[in-house]
């Protein structure tokens, strides 16, 4: 960010994986002062314990997430963030990954397939941003995305019960809390994944566990009321407060 970018900023890594890392790799990391490098307390913390930590010794008044995987490129355009956070009431402002799908859309609660659910309408955002035409207002986004850290901190942050799978959560106390969530078509990095090959058996262990999904499915049901949770990817607007779903495949889980 600060090679690309030329920022001067502060960036504060946490790291909940296994303290086992040879001499070289600390003294690289101590050779950047900017670098606040935090090492978790236990081993699997969790994304969102990380993020909570992280984000209380935030002391300015925006913060930038990214993940360890992301790379950022010609069209990461964080001045545009700024100014968007700067001057309109967004609470946060996101973008996209190079190469994929619109990673935005709309959440719902409501009756869906005779019972009631919690839906993700995949691509669907509510209206334009007056002044910047290529950004728009939806209920969520994608983790790469710049935010006031005040309202973040009084929404309580990330579910610390959730070690993955934070991200609908997330995204459902901002729009609870009434915090305007924007998108930008124009924003974008890099998301240099690992395939599959490349990651170690006990990561995928940790990623793909259902134990810990489901703790997100009990989370909801428990906050929300609900039965179940869907991704929707085919849709019709109803109205302006109503959506309806014309498939079912993209079903998630039930609580």
């Amino acid at each position: 960010i600060r090679d690309k970018k030329g920022y001067d900023l502060r960036i504060i890594s946490f790291d909940d994986g296994p303290d086992d890392y040879p001499a070289e790799v600390w003294d690289d990391i101590r050779q950047y002062p900017f670098l606040q490098y935090i090492v978790g307390e236990d081993e699997d913390m969790g994304i969102s314990v990380g993020r909570n930590l992280a984000l209380k010794m935030v002391q300015t008044k925006y913060f930038l997430l990214v993940d360890d995987d992301h790379v950022f490129n010609d069209k990461s355009n964080l001045d545009k963030m700024i100014e968007i956070l700067d001057t309109t009431d967004a609470t946060l402002v996101g973008g996209k990954f190079e190469g994929f799908m619109k990673f935005a859309g709309a959440l719902k609660f409501g009756e869906y397939h005779g019972r009631e659910e919690f839906a993700i309408f995949s691509g669907h955002c509510e209206r334009q941003l007056p002044r910047f035409p290529n950004c728009e207002q939806c209920d969520s986004t994608s983790n790469i995305f710049m935010a006031k850290t005040h309202p973040v901190l009084e929404i309580g942050g990330w579910s610390e019960e959730l070690k993955i799978a934070e991200h609908a959560d997330f995204f459902v106390k901002m729009k609870a809390a009434g915090k305007k969530v924007v998108y930008c078509d124009d924003i974008e990095v890099i998301n240099q994944q690992e395939s599959p090959e490349e990651r170690s058996k006990s990561y995928q262990k940790l990623r793909y566990d259902m134990g810990r999904k489901n703790r997100m499915f009990r989370l909801m049901n428990s906050r929300y009321n609900v039965n179940g949770l869907f991704w929707c990817s085919e849709y019709e607007v109803v109205n302006e407060n109503e959506l309806k779903c014309l498939t079912t495949k993209h079903k998630i889980g039930y609580c």
